[in-house]
């Protein structure tokens, strides 16, 4: 289990440098909640709620289980005024998934799953590649 508070480090101002910017702490709402954990900035919650969600699920049976493991970052402006955005405010969610088999006879191990995690990460935080992905290129 992870810890009740989590400390994030990185924002807007730099994602190739993590750890640069300011941390953010995100304080437990509420803990295992039907397999979610959810946890809350509480500096903007009354303004621009930012929830981290972690959760796991199994689904399957047999060697076909898997279990699949999400880690949520939702972003929500309220502070915004409706009008200019058509009555809709505006909300955002980044999202990190791991969906591995529950048996693969040692086929899929943890080191794989890290060098993949790892291989991705890479991809999103080397330089300029993140610009590159909300510029919608491939």
């Amino acid at each position: 289990m992870l810890t009740a508070d989590l400390t994030v480090t990185s924002n807007a101002s730099s994602i190739t440098l993590p750890g640069s910017a300011s941390a953010t702490t995100f304080a437990s709402i509420a803990s295992a909640v039907g397999s979610t954990t959810k946890r809350r900035v509480a500096a903007t919650a009354g303004t621009t709620p930012q929830t981290l969600s972690i959760g796991h699920t199994k689904a399957g049976t047999g060697f076909k289980q898997r279990t699949r493991s999400v880690v949520r970052m939702d972003y929500l402006a309220n502070n915004t005024d409706i009008a200019d955005t058509g009555g809709v405010t505006p909300s955002a969610s980044c999202y990190l998934v791991l969906d591995r088999p529950v048996q693969s006879g040692g086929a899929i191990t943890d080191a794989i799953l890290k060098t993949m995690l790892g291989g991705l990460l890479h991809v999103v935080l080397a330089s300029g590649q993140l610009d590159k992905l909300l510029n919608e290129e491939g």
